[in-house]
């Protein structure tokens, strides 16, 4: 076996999660070929990560039906032209989807991996694979509920933690002007978006601690957005007494190159906080509705604030009052904020920092 195909499209924080997945399977056969199917919005992803060999762009964002749309059925043919030309030896399906498990099958390699039943979100995926790990524990982090996916072929590398990233090198800060000191030391995000209605914090929250950093540190706060989320950023903006930066609209190449210049990135459950943890940059979770202990950032020196809320984690998406975040004190998070940014170590000269291979491995270290 050393032809290996990944099934994960989306979205950002679960393909930072299932990462170490490929990691794990060059440790192990350095010589394997890893291709990995992912929606051509977050391929730059791919293409920075060392350990994917060949992203395979589709455009799947409308579900299964986009399978069978004219406008997008090239990216399909590409794909099965691309099977036709090198097969597949094991097809892993990461996602638990049916349209996952349609572009697992799709791939014909004899050997076709996915999760049990009752971790899949929709059951009828499991009619496209042929092997699956005997026992996942229950309560584990997603990382290591994707690596005993390996366990069939022999690979045991359960908390595996390796993110390697070949990311240009950084940007300047003088390369993103804006209403903060050009000269600031300090770089800070802060994401106060998130996938779920129930993961956001609240805007003035944000606005709140955004003020404080700006006046202890004299940092740049910018805060970030993502598609249907500029609104919500220009709430916090407004909402603030001090100047903060709106930041640039950024693909997910530059958004990474971005988070790795950041000195902390504070948020809830979303991609951003988890790329940003993964490259090494210190991050500040807030955690309602979902678990760190299964969906908590992975990489060295993650800090998290969870709710005290009595009906935490539930795992809803909607909810009346979206109560649990507003158990999530601005003190609790200041704390947080204060104990991150004072431990980590100042960059010297931050306009010539020059590092080219970014991401962390498992003892915590830049790579």
């Amino acid at each position: 076996m050393n032809r290996f195909l990944i099934v994960r499209t989306s979205s950002l924080g679960d393909l930072v999660h299932g990462l170490p997945v490929a990691s794990a399977i060059k440790k192990a056969l350095p010589s394997a070929h890893v291709a990995w199917i992912v929606e051509e919005r977050f391929e730059a992803l791919l293409k920075a990560c060392p350990c994917v060999d060949e992203p395979i762009p589709v455009r799947l964002r409308g579900g299964v039906s986009r399978l069978l749309d004219a406008s997008d059925i090239r990216h399909l043919i590409s794909f099965l032209r691309r099977r036709a030309r090198g097969g597949f030896d094991v097809a892993i399906d990461l996602q638990g989807l049916l349209r996952s498990g349609l572009l697992t099958l799709l791939s014909r390699a004899p050997v076709r991996i996915g999760f049990p039943g009752a971790f899949v979100r929709e059951r009828a995926n499991t009619f496209f694979t042929n092997l699956r790990p005997a026992t996942i524990p229950a309560r584990s982090h997603v990382i290591d509920r994707n690596l005993a996916l390996l366990h069939p072929l022999g690979i045991r590398l359960q908390g595996h933690r390796a993110f390697p990233f070949c990311l240009p090198a950084p940007l300047p800060r003088r390369h993103f002007p804006g209403a903060g000191d050009p000269k600031a030391r300090i770089w800070v995000g802060l994401h106060p978006a998130a996938g779920w209605p129930t993961k956001q914090w609240g805007a003035e929250r944000y606005a709140g601690l955004a003020d404080r950093i700006a006046k202890r540190w004299n940092a740049r706060v910018f805060v970030l957005w993502g598609p249907g989320e500029r609104e919500l950023a220009g709430t916090v903006l407004r909402s603030m007494r001090t100047p903060a930066e709106l930041a640039p609209e950024m693909g997910v190449g530059l958004l990474a190159e971005f988070l790795a210049r950041c000195d902390l990135v504070v948020g809830g459950d979303s991609g951003p906080l988890h790329l940003a943890s993964a490259l090494g940059t210190p991050v500040v979770g807030l955690y309602g509705p979902s678990d760190p202990v299964r969906n908590g950032p992975a990489g060295p020196g993650a800090r998290i604030v969870r709710t005290a809320a009595p009906c935490a984690p539930c795992w809803k998406r909607s909810c009346f009052d979206r109560s649990c975040m507003a158990f999530i004190e601005l003190d609790r998070v200041w704390a947080e904020v204060e104990a991150a940014i004072e431990e980590k170590p100042r960059r010297t000269d931050p306009e010539n920092f020059q590092k080219h291979s970014q991401g962390v491995n498992n003892n915590g270290d830049r790579s």
